[in-house]
C-alpha cells in the first residue's frame, strides 16, 4: 500500500473518521480526518445509525460501504465506529480502537458515556495525541497520558499565573 505522510488517511493508510455513538443513536464524539461535506457527514452518521446499531452482537464487526469500511467495537453502551479505506487491515483497526479505549480508561479510570459528554475536550486530546490525520502516531498509553497530564499542569500554572496578576 502506497502511504506518504502528506496525504494520510485520504491515501488509504489511516482512519477517515471516528464516531462514538450511544446505543440510542446519540453522537458522543465525532472526528473526520478526511475532507467531507456536511451532507456527507450526515449521511455517514445516518448509515452508522441504520446499519450498525441494530446489528446483533454476534455479527461481524466490519461492514463494507462503497469507498470505505465501517470497523466498530461496542464497549458497554458505546459504539466506537471507524471509517477506513478498503485496503486497510481490519484487525489492525480493531486493535487501534481497543488501544484508544484503553487510553480513555487509563485517564478516566473506567471510561463511561458521561465522561465523554462532560469531558469531550479531554477525550479529543487523547485522540489527537494518539492519531494525527487518521494515522496512529503514539501507541504507548503511558506516554499519551503523561503528555495529557503535562498539558493540564501547564494550563493550571498559566491560569494561576494570570490570576495572580489581578
Amino acid at each position: 500500500m502506497d502511504c506518504d505522510n502528506k496525504t494520510g488517511a485520504a491515501n488509504g493508510c489511516g482512519w477517515n473518521f471516528i464516531v462514538l455513538m450511544s446505543r440510542q443513536g446519540k453522537i458522543r464524539m465525532a472526528n473526520f480526518f478526511s475532507k467531507y461535506t456536511e451532507s456527507e457527514k450526515r449521511r455517514i452518521v445516518r448509515e452508522i445509525t441504520t446499519e450498525i446499531l441494530p446489528r446483533p452482537a454476534r455479527m461481524c464487526n466490519i461492514l463494507e460501504r462503497g469507498e470505505y469500511k465501517f470497523v466498530y467495537r461496542r464497549y458497554a453502551s458505546l459504539y466506537f465506529v471507524v471509517g477506513v479505506p478498503p485496503g486497510l487491515n481490519e484487525l489492525l483497526v480493531l486493535e487501534q480502537i481497543h488501544l484508544f479505549v484503553e487510553a480513555l480508561d487509563g485517564y478516566f479510570n473506567s471510561v463511561c458515556e458521561l465522561d465523554l459528554v462532560f469531558s469531550l475536550h479531554k477525550s479529543l486530546m487523547i485522540l489527537f495525541e494518539m492519531f494525527i490525520g487518521g494515522l496512529l502516531c503514539e501507541s504507548n498509553k503511558q506516554e499519551v497520558l503523561k503528555s495529557l497530564v503535562e498539558a493540564e499542569e501547564q494550563f493550571l500554572a498559566e491560569t494561576l499565573e494570570s490570576v495572580s496578576f489581578l
